[in-house]
């Protein structure tokens, strides 16, 4: 039984890949049930073992690909071992490996958005509402934490994922850095907009924020009678 179950699963995965690659090159309309069959070596009947028609293995691909970003954003999130900023790093890191080994089924999903039947482009939208939803929350408790600038969060998860969303356009396997570097890279150019400065970090809740705009005015009040006071006027 559980080798038949592992077959099962190698067969509807490579389905899955040449089915994305069809799709991607040649359009999901244009891509009949035949042709995947024939991609995979296998008849037409064997094909309907798998999958009933190509509305279940879009809706199947559409799963793939954002459940499992999902999938990463909700483990990240419930990391207690991590600071809040932390999160957002180790899933942006995720994320980003996550769409360059998956590079044909995330183009597939985006060329065909137009294209999608209703009821797998209600499943879309529904997916893609969650994801920013998860990543804006956990950019939010980042800058209640006081380890995020306070920036629009939505905006920031728009633009995390925006970078993290390309990289399934330029990546290339065997001629980029492997996607752990990539991460890395990418991780680190996004964090280093958005984080505080070690010495700028505060405690969460509105008084440590308080507290540090006390000693910049502080610090302001300072430079500025310095200045006043070696004005040639002043003398």
């Amino acid at each position: 039984m559980a080798r038949q179950q592992n077959r099962r699963r190698l067969v509807s995965n490579e389905l899955l890949e040449h089915a994305a690659r069809l799709f991607a090159t040649q359009g999901y309309a244009n891509t009949s049930f035949q042709d995947i069959a024939d991609a995979m070596g296998i008849s037409r009947p064997a094909l309907y073992h798998y999958v009933s028609n190509k509305e279940e293995i879009l809706a199947a691909l559409v799963r793939d690909v954002l459940e499992r970003v999902v999938e990463i954003l909700e483990e990240a999130r419930a990391r207690e071992d991590l600071s809040a900023d932390a999160r957002v790093a180790e899933a942006l890191r995720r994320i980003v490996i996550n769409n360059a080994r998956n590079t044909t089924r995330f183009r597939l999903l985006d060329r065909s958005e137009p294209d999608l039947p209703a009821e797998i482009a209600d499943l879309h939208r529904q997916a893609r509402r969650r994801v920013l939803e998860l990543l804006t929350g956990m950019i939010e408790d980042a800058t209640h934490a006081g380890r995020f600038r306070p920036l629009p969060a939505r905006t920031v998860a728009l633009g995390m994922l925006g970078m993290a969303n390309w990289v399934a356009w330029w990546y290339r396997p065997g001629r980029d850095e492997d996607a752990e570097s990539i991460a890395d890279a990418l991780v680190e150019l996004a964090m280093s907009g958005v984080r505080r400065d070690d010495d700028r970090q505060v405690a969460p809740g509105p008084w440590a924020a308080l507290a540090l705009v006390k000693e910049d005015l502080a610090h302001l009040e300072k430079t500025l009678s310095a200045v006043l006071d070696t004005r040639p006027d002043q003398q």
